[in-house]
């Protein structure tokens, strides 16, 4: 593991980033239900926020079936999806990165715990995306005490 002390501001004290392991990645995403989807389409990079749940070792996606992703994702598309969490209070926090291919999975051929993947926009989010990750990144930041 690389950890890296980095200054902050004077009587804060420095704090501890380190690089987590796939598990603890994987650990932290199966905790949380929102992060964000990047890619890179003809326009450029895209990055929206998106409703997810870790099933079977991939991440998925719930979204409109008329979405840019849907429509990137046809026939398999490079993918990343980040999700977070933060504490301004304590300044520390932690960030999981997942990337692979991304491809629309029929919602017949889906496992039951996604069919089950709330949404909190509103409007059709009947289209799932399966991202089948090839690599698995997070870093975390920890507070020292003063």
């Amino acid at each position: 593991m690389d950890d890296t002390d980095i200054e902050r501001t004077p009587g804060s004290g420095p704090a501890r980033l380190a690089d987590l392991t796939p598990d603890q990645c994987w650990g932290l995403l199966e905790q949380v239900e929102v992060g964000r989807v990047a890619w890179c389409g003809p326009d450029g990079p895209d990055v929206v926020p998106v409703n997810l749940a870790v099933v079977e070792e991939a991440v998925w996606l719930r979204t409109s079936p008329y979405s840019r992703l849907v429509g990137h994702c046809r026939g398999g598309a490079r993918l990343a999806v980040e999700a977070d969490h933060v504490d301004t209070g304590r300044r520390s926090g932690w960030s999981v990165v997942v990337a692979g291919v991304g491809e629309p999975v029929d919602t017949l051929d889906v496992p039951e715990a996604v069919r089950l993947l709330d949404t909190w926009a509103p409007g059709n989010r009947g289209a799932l995306v399966r991202l089948t990750v090839h690599r698995v990144t997070g870093r975390r930041l920890t507070a020292r005490t003063p």
